[in-house]
């Protein structure tokens, strides 16, 4: 008779059986950033504030400092939207990441427009003293 508070081993048919359902399941899901959905959610998160300020502007006819906020919703918007769509289609679990990272590359590259104009500006206005 064997003791019942005693530990036995698994039935090995009832570990196969668990096995082949994970085996025929999709591979695991990603963890880390990817970076075709950051450049995509960033690329649909500007092309939604252009879209919201157009809609500011000419269409309710508002003034620019409504318009802007409206871009604003609009670029936040479409941004989320896009790297959280696109992260469930991957599989991915690092949708926040990835929707961060897509903020993180606008700012980038506002501020490199900025710094672009502001020296633009300065060599335009020391070459025409020259």
């Amino acid at each position: 008779m064997q003791d019942p508070y005693q530990a036995q081993a698994p039935d090995p048919a009832w570990e196969m059986e668990e096995w082949a359902d994970e085996s025929s399941a999709a591979p695991p899901a990603a963890y880390g950033p990817s970076l075709p959905i950051i450049l995509f959610s960033a690329a649909a998160g500007v092309s939604g504030g252009v879209i919201g300020l157009f809609i500011g502007l000419r269409w309710l006819a508002w003034g620019i400092e409504l318009s802007a906020g409206v871009a604003t919703l609009g670029l936040l918007f479409s941004l989320g939207v896009s790297g959280a769509v696109l992260s469930a289609v991957t599989r991915s679990r690092a949708a926040p990441i990835n929707i961060l990272f897509s903020c993180g590359v606008i700012v980038l590259a506002v501020g490199f427009l900025g710094l672009c104009l502001l020296v633009g500006a300065i060599i335009g206005v020391v070459a025409v003293q020259w």
